[in-house]
C-alpha cells in the first residue's frame, strides 16, 4: 500500500531547540543532551545561519585536541564557538515541501536533518527520526 503524499509540515518537529552562533561548543553539547537531539539550528538575531550536529561537535573536538588552544593548555577547556564548528550555508525546506522531496535532499546531501523555514522564520526541523517515526505509524496503521 503506497504512503500518502505528506508535506513537511505534517511530519516535522515544530519550534526546534536552537542555539546562538556565539555560544560555546560545551553549551551546544549540553543542549543536545538535555533535549535528546542530535542537531541544533544555529541563529543570529533570530535568523538561521547554520546547523550544528553531534558529528560537527566530534570533528571540532578532534581538531581542538590536535592543536590545543593557546589560552587553555593546562585545563583542556574548550573555547570554540558554535560558529566555528557549524555547517553553513544550510539546506532548508518549507512547510509545504513534500516529504519525498525533503527525504531526497537528505539522501543527496547525506544529512540527517533539515531546518524548516516559513519565509525567513524558523518554524521547525525535519529529521531522519521524524521520517522513521512516520513510517512506523503508517506500518502499524496498515496492519
Amino acid at each position: 500500500m503506497p504512503l500518502k503524499l505528506y508535506l513537511v509540515t505534517e511530519v516535522m518537529t515544530p519550534d526546534p531547540v536552537v542555539i546562538e552562533s556565539e555560544a560555546l561548543l560545551t553549551e551546544a553539547e549540553q543542549l543536545m543532551k538535555e533535549h535528546k537531539v542530535r542537531r541544533l539550528p544555529v541563529v543570529e538575531k533570530s535568523l538561521l545561519v547554520g546547523i550544528i550536529s553531534k558529528g560537527d561537535l566530534r570533528e571540532a573536538r578532534m581538531a581542538e585536541l590536535a592543536s590545543r588552544h593557546p589560552y587553555d593548555p593546562a585545563t583542556g577547556e574548550s573555547w570554540l564557538t558554535v560558529a566555528e564548528a557549524m555547517t553553513s550555508p544550510v539546506i532548508t525546506v518549507t512547510p509545504q515541501t513534500t516529504l519525498v522531496e525533503a527525504v531526497r535532499l537528505m539522501l543527496e546531501h547525506k544529512i540527517g536533518g533539515l531546518p524548516v523555514l516559513k519565509g525567513s522564520r524558523l518554524v521547525g526541523i525535519l529529521t531522519d527520526t521524524d521520517v522513521i517515526c512516520l513510517l512506523l505509524r503508517e506500518t502499524q496503521e496498515s496492519e
